[in-house]
């Protein structure tokens, strides 16, 4: 059995593991890099196998950074499976359909800056018929903790990693031995998603450490500072902005609103939820509410609830958008991208973040090289779409929105496992060895550090 680390090895996006075992090839996750150009770069490298030669893709979830390079995967030859959820097999054929569209967009854009410099354009990653032929891959979904028979001897179960709806701890038995893929592992006692399920033995662990070197602040905290700046904002008559993702964060922060609305606490506002992928991803909530903890399933029952209350407003089209300000200002705007890479959420900072009235709140991970990061970092000055923009908007960081578990729950969940070999994936390079020294400090496991493109015979 060998493994090679074809992305989310010493950086926190790109998730693509591939598994060979005797008459097999499987990926674990399939996922665009996200972040500096350099990183972004690696997107339209080579694929580091021959696609027409993989078996299967084992997806653990829907967010871009693990699925977003699948139609670029079946354009270049892969005719294989994709197994995953129901939840995220219906929420990644959206992600990546809103992928496509905008990666046609930016490829329009670097057109015509490359025909004024005289330089050859980039094309698309992918485009819209991309993504329709990979729908078809999609066809074979399972329900945790049914047993899948890929044939060769391997079998997959699929675990609730309380992450996203639908997302997957990934356990693979092949070769005689048990192999476990943490995805992306979730917090306990988040609204909404059901807690992660308690992981199986394993000897091989492949675990996320996005937060491997922090603890989250409590959820009540991160609630109190949420109440804090919308009434601040709100009160001095600003537009608060939270740029989030559409996935499961938005829907998170929606249902905090509710709450605050139900109890009487949310000051007299709008609500502006703009962002067409985080309105389909919503909707297809609703579909799913078997998949939702006892808390969200009791109050997702009745009418009206955090996707459907009076102060919310839905605003798919670009026309609507662009109305959102031209309006009065003291309003809630919930648009994407969560790192302010792209999306709506870059026109409305355009707008705001030079009003001293106005503010900010990220509720998500901003990785290294977004303009979010630069931001929360402390910039003065960012350049949107090539101008120079004041930072003068009030800012609040709220990490315990994370989707993420934290150092503690992390190495709760490893320990559990009773894995010998232990490789961290999904972390930034700052991280990982802070992550390591306290995985061997707690639970004395001898760990590895995968880069980019390494090989490893297990």
């Amino acid at each position: 059995m060998k493994i090679t680390f074809c992305g989310a090895a010493e950086t926190v996006t790109g998730s693509n593991h591939l598994v060979e075992t005797e008459g097999l090839k499987i990926l674990l996750d399939c996922g665009l890099f996200q972040g500096s150009g350099e990183i972004e770069d690696r997107n339209r490298a080579e694929f580091l196998y021959k696609p027409e030669e993989i078996d299967y893709v084992l997806l653990s979830h829907a967010h871009l950074d693990h699925v977003g390079m699948i139609p670029r995967l079946v354009r270049e030859g892969f005719h294989g499976e994709v197994i995953t959820t129901p939840p995220t097999a219906a929420i990644a054929k959206v992600i990546l359909a809103d992928s496509a569209h905008i990666q046609m967009e930016e490829a329009e854009r670097h057109a015509r800056h490359a025909k004024r410099r005289g330089e050859q354009a980039l094309p698309a990653l992918y485009d819209m018929g991309d993504v329709l032929d990979s729908v078809d891959a999609f066809h074979h979904q399972v329900p945790y903790e049914e047993t899948v028979s890929l044939g060769k001897g391997v079998e997959a179960i699929f675990h609730d990693a309380g992450h996203i709806l639908g997302s997957s701890t990934i356990e693979l038995h092949l070769e005689g031995k048990t192999l476990l893929f943490s995805g992306d592992l979730g917090n306990k006692r988040r609204p909404i998603v059901r807690d992660p399920s308690d992981p199986p033995q394993a000897d091989i662990v492949l675990i996320e450490s996005t937060y491997g070197n922090r603890r989250h602040r409590p959820l009540d905290e991160s609630v109190t500072e949420l109440k804090e700046a919308v009434n601040t904002v709100i009160g001095r008559g600003g537009n608060l902005l939270i740029p989030s993702f559409a996935l499961e964060r938005t829907q998170e922060v929606l249902y905090e609103l509710f709450l605050m609305w139900k109890e009487h606490e949310l000051p007299h506002c709008k609500i502006y939820l703009d962002s067409p992928l985080a309105i389909s991803t919503t909707r297809i909530f609703a579909r799913y509410p078997s998949y939702f903890d006892t808390e969200g399933k009791e109050v997702f029952s009745k009418s009206p609830n955090p996707f459907n209350f009076p102060p919310l407003r839905f605003t798919q089209s670009t026309d609507e958008s662009k109305r959102i300000n031209n309006m009065p200002e003291g309003n809630i705007i919930i648009a994407g991208s969560g790192m302010c890479s792209g999306g709506r959420i870059i026109h409305h900072l355009r707008h705001n973040l030079w009003r001293e009235e106005s503010g900010v709140i990220f509720v998500g991970y901003q990785a290294r090289g977004t303009l979010g990061r630069i931001i929360v970092d402390g910039a003065k000055r960012v350049k949107i779409f090539g101008e120079e923009t004041a930072v003068a908007a009030q800012m609040w960081t709220v990490n315990g929105f994370s989707a993420h578990a934290d150092q503690p729950a992390l190495i709760n969940w490893l320990s559990k496992t009773g894995g010998k070999q232990v490789f961290l994936v999904h972390g930034e390079k700052d991280t990982l060895p802070d992550f390591e020294q306290a995985i061997r400090n707690k639970i004395s496991i001898e760990t590895h550090r995968p880069a980019w493109k390494e090989s490893v015979d297990l």
